[in-house]
């Protein structure tokens, strides 16, 4: 059901939508770190069933459906406390809700959700995280707005890596970054994607492609620095084949880890 990338640390099959992980804090308790659309409920249930039925905490790395798309289901089946960046929370009779979205990269999507709600229910928020804090024992949230306004990233010490979400892709263990359209506020984007760098770890796990255990943090302080390229020719049927790349991923359950 997983593949074992580090001790304490798994990347999940049968899932689809985002990478899906679940990470041993320092005292042993269990977290899940983002979720798939809904219908990767079932492939979920069954890890954390593997791992002894306990589950302590839902971290999200942001708001879009193919990362929070199963977290309500997960929560109400495990009673897992779900944490995610406050600026994707709203507030509702004094309580905290999230309600996913669809990514801006899904134009028709997108356009058709910014004027009629989605019949799906909206999520209890344990925890709005508001600035860098410690979630579980030796796992710390850092924001990095800008793809969303909530986007985090979550850091284990201990192992020397980051769960990232969208704040860059892995393609093939090259990394690059979420293209201007799919930002929420892409210079904000910009700003978090330098800011984290400066002390980024050695382990990157990419919300999509496959996870950069060794060589993250340089190649993070690489991208970082270089500029938006201007939209040519090139770079735009370069950027149409990461999108049908991307479409084919969302698309299909992980089954086995790519080489």
């Amino acid at each position: 059901m997983a593949d074992l990338l580090a001790p304490g640390l798994w990347w999940l099959h049968g899932t689809r939508g985002s990478n899906v992980y679940l990470v041993e804090a320092d005292d042993g308790q269990l977290a899940l770190v983002d979720t798939g659309f809904a219908s990767s409920a079932g492939a979920i249930l069954e890890e954390v069933a593997a791992h002894g039925g306990r589950l302590s905490a839902i971290l999200l790395t942001h708001m879009h459906r193919d990362h929070a798309g199963a977290a309500g289901a997960v929560r109400q089946a495990t009673g897992a406390r779900l944490c995610i960046g406050q600026g994707d929370c709203f507030e509702r009779d004094g309580r905290a809700f999230l309600h996913t979205t669809v990514g801006r990269s899904h134009i028709g999507r997108f356009l058709v959700a910014r004027f009629q709600r989605s019949s799906g229910a909206d999520v209890l928020v344990d925890q709005c995280i508001d600035g860098e804090t410690e979630l579980l024992p030796g796992i710390r949230a850092v924001l990095v707005p800008g793809h969303t306004p909530g986007s985090c990233c979550f850091v284990v010490d201990r192992l020397g890596a980051a769960f990232v979400g969208d704040l860059v892709i892995s393609h093939g263990g090259e990394l690059t970054r979420s293209l201007r359209m799919a930002n929420h506020d892409d210079d904000q984007y910009l700003e978090s994607i330098r800011q984290f760098a400066v002390s980024a770890p050695e382990g990157g796990l990419p919300g999509h492609g496959v996870p950069v255990m060794t060589g993250f943090g340089d190649a993070l302080r690489e991208l970082a620095a270089l500029p938006r390229r201007r939209t040519g020719i090139r770079t735009t049927a370069e950027r149409a084949m990461r999108m049908s790349r991307f479409g084919r991923q969302l698309s299909r359950k992980r089954t086995r880890q790519e080489p």
